[in-house]
């Protein structure tokens, strides 16, 4: 056994890794020079020691896990692990197991392990990095060059796969215009044996597309044996900057770029050529110190503020008056502030655009404007135009004004449509569209309805408006209000009306008793009988209330004037007090009831319906005056026997009447005295069976 033992001491000894032995219950047996070095733990110290107490770093790490797991299966295995947090170096552990215990032989393969996890390291880079990455194998004595590998990238951003291309020569995949042109730059890479950078246009993956390409030789045993290369698409970003130099440099406007300072970081080539100057005679220096803003002190010092307050985020615009090479012109100068993902300001836009010219021509169209105004308050005709290829529309001052909208609303067409009353909109509309698709002008009179639904009457004309070419393009026209002379002529026809009705009157209802009042003073001379002077005061009577009514429905008739808000209830009991109908009950419901009118005529209306209902229903009638629903006016209805609805049209007109004492115009005067208010009256069946009479004051408002 002991000659075993030495034999066995022997051997262990001429393992140069560290080595160690346990048995069964995990204690030393066996710990070399090696082991003693990398634990730091001298073999006579440990020997007969359990392993987890002679190196504590050992108790729960992966080591002590995969020993116990060898040590009760019998099989070997191998890991690789550090001997505490704090070690750098890398051990590769390899564990046996038998019936006597645990042997552990360790290796230090840190710089392995650094190699392993620096290729790691760079497959994960070369899988994962946005950039297109390809790898070539490069053969420089036959001169051939075959792609080798290419990342996730590049197959994404060209559609080419690696295993479609890998192995393959360059001309065999791009073939030979692409190739050659590929090969051109591989080959100087390895000629001058240094990385290379170049843009590059190619097919892929469109037509025409821009990539920025570094490739770099790999260099082994003095011979370059590959290439890499990383590649990106730049066609978005050339795309930007092509944009960027159309906008900065191609445009009639001044740009500049301004830090925060005043120094002029650029300028675009319309500016230089502008003042007449080289780039370098103004970048670089402050702005305000350049040919352009020497014209004044002031106008220096209005830039050093504009500067300033676009620092602090303000966007600061302006007309200022600067130099050019042939001489002094007024700009639209602007300043807009540049913020970084923060929302700090870094850099300043300076713009200027020549106004000099619109200036003038706008102080022309100014004093035109002045000179239009004037025309149109003076005869109040407004101007109208739209134009069919933008459905834009464009008012006049006057037209606003009519239409009782502030300046700064845009209707559309169909709301200027919209403007004109229901009864009318049809009318216009029609004459508008015909206006719109045949040319064909109108001349039209029409009722419109204002923004604060006033109802007016309106003048609207319309004709076509041409191009240079003879096609039909918009319309143009004007717009008058005409309401006072359509009141006029209202008035007017009303007096010519009044005046044939009252001929009528005259030549008719007031001969007949004129004749009966004749008769009946001859038959009185003769006979002097007293029946015969009775007919003549009944006649005499019968002339006085024609002649009254006449003179009252002529009064009320007029327009009204002044109004003043007047409350109902009040005045009906008034009334009530003054008329005959001691039986009859008048039930007043109006509830603090006020109306806008003239009260005196309002009480004339009101005293002939209730006397037209004391005449037709009887002394003993009901009568109820109530307020009709959402203020709209009041109703007077009674319980007598009604009006046929034959007749229900006619009653209001003068002259008419069912009672045979009456004298047809009490009704007629009610009408008068609510249209000169812009009310409106009918009749109609109260719930008793009576006539029900509705004076409705509200004003008509637009669907």
């Amino acid at each position: 056994m002991t000659d075993a033992r030495t034999e066995y001491d022997r051997l262990t000894e001429r393992i140069t890794d560290a080595y160690c032995a346990v048995d069964s219950r995990w204690r030393i047996t066996y710990w070399n020079d090696r082991m003693a070095a990398v634990t730091d733990a001298r073999a006579a110290a440990v020997v007969g020691t359990v392993l987890w107490d002679a190196v504590p770093g050992l108790r729960g790490s992966r080591l002590e896990s995969h020993c116990r797991v060898v040590m009760e299966t019998h099989e070997s295995r191998s890991l690789e692990l550090q001997l505490g947090d704090a070690s750098d170096d890398w051990l590769e552990a390899t564990l046996y197991a038998d019936a006597d215990g645990l042997s552990i032989i360790a290796r230090e393969i840190t710089d392995r392990h650094d190699r392993e996890t620096d290729v790691k390291l760079a497959e994960t880079v070369f899988e994962n990095t946005q950039d297109a990455l390809f790898l070539i194998d490069v053969d420089e004595a036959e001169d051939e060059f075959r792609l080798e590998r290419v990342n996730p990238i590049f197959e994404a951003h060209t559609g080419l796969t690696n295993d479609e291309l890998s192995g393959r020569r360059i001309r065999d995949v791009f073939g030979d215009e692409l190739g050659n042109a590929f090969l051109e730059k591989y080959r100087e890479c390895v000629a001058r044996r240094e990385p290379l950078e170049y843009e590059e246009v190619v097919p892929f993956p469109d037509e025409h597309s821009t990539w920025e390409t570094r490739i770099s030789p790999v260099i082994l045993d003095d011979d370059v044996q590959k290439i890499v290369g990383a590649t990106r698409n730049i066609t978005d970003r050339k795309e930007r900057e092509r944009h960027y130099e159309a906008i900065f440099n191609q445009t009639y406007q001044f740009t500049g770029l301004v830090d925060l300072d005043g120094t002029l970081l650029e300028a675009n080539d319309s500016a230089l050529e502008f003042g007449g100057f080289d780039r370098s005679d103004v970048v670089g220096a402050p702005v305000w110190e350049s040919e352009w803003w020497q014209v004044s002190v002031d106008a220096q010092e209005r830039l050093k503020a504009a500067i300033e307050s676009a620092g602090d985020g303000e966007f600061v615009r302006y007309d200022e008056e600067v130099q050019g090479a042939d001489g002094t012109v007024v700009i639209d100068f602007s300043l807009r502030p540049v913020t970084d993902e923060q929302g700090d300001v870094v850099l300043l836009v300076a713009e200027g655009r020549d106004i000099t010219d619109h200036r003038r021509r706008a102080r022309e169209l100014e004093q035109k404007r002045e000179f239009l105004g004037h025309i149109q308050s003076v005869a109040a005709i407004g101007g109208w135009e739209v134009d069919f290829r933008t459905e834009q529309m464009r008012w006049t001052d006057e037209v606003y004004r009519i239409h009782g909208l502030p300046r700064e609303a845009e209707p559309p067409v169909e709301d200027g449509i919209d403007f004109y009353h229901r009864e009318d909109r049809a009318t216009v509309a029609d004459a508008y569209e015909r206006l719109q698709t045949t040319g064909e002008g109108y001349d039209l009179e029409a009722r419109f309805v204002t923004s604060t639904d006033e109802v007016r009457w309106v003048r609207t004309l319309g004709t076509p408006w041409y191009d240079d070419d003879g096609d039909l393009i918009g319309a143009r026209g004007a717009f008058q209000d005409i309401t006072e002379r359509k009141e006029r002529e209202r008035t007017l026809q009303r007096t010519n009306d009044r005046l044939e009705e009252f001929t009528a009157v005259v030549s008719h209802d007031l001969r007949n008793p004129l004749t009966v009042a004749q008769a009946a003073l001859e038959l009185g001379r003769e006979s002097g009988s007293p029946e015969d002077f009775d007919r003549l005061e009944a006649a005499h009577e019968r002339m006085n209330a024609l002649i009254t009514d006449l003179l009252t429905l002529a009064r009320d008739g007029q327009q009204v004037d002044e109004t003043r808000p007047v409350a109902l209830a009040p005045l009906v009991e008034s009334v009530c007090e003054t008329i005959p109908g001691d039986d009859a009950t008048i039930d007043v419901d109006l509830d603090g009831y006020r109306l806008e009118a003239d009260e005196v005529r309002l009480r004339q209306l009101v005293e002939n319906l209730l006397s037209n209902a004391l005449n037709h229903g009887g002394t003993d009638v009901t009568i109820r005056v109530g307020q009709l629903p959402d203020g709209a006016g009041f109703y007077v209805a009674d319980d007598g026997p009604g009006i046929p609805s034959a007749v229900r049209d006619r009653i209001f007109d003068q002259g008419f009447s069912t009672a045979g004492d009456g004298t047809g115009f009490g009704l007629a005067i009610v009408k008068g005295i609510a249209e000169a208010h812009g009310w409106t009256v009918g009749a109609t069946e109260s719930d008793d069976g009576g006539a029900r009479f509705e004076v409705k004051s509200g004003r008509y408002r637009p669907e």
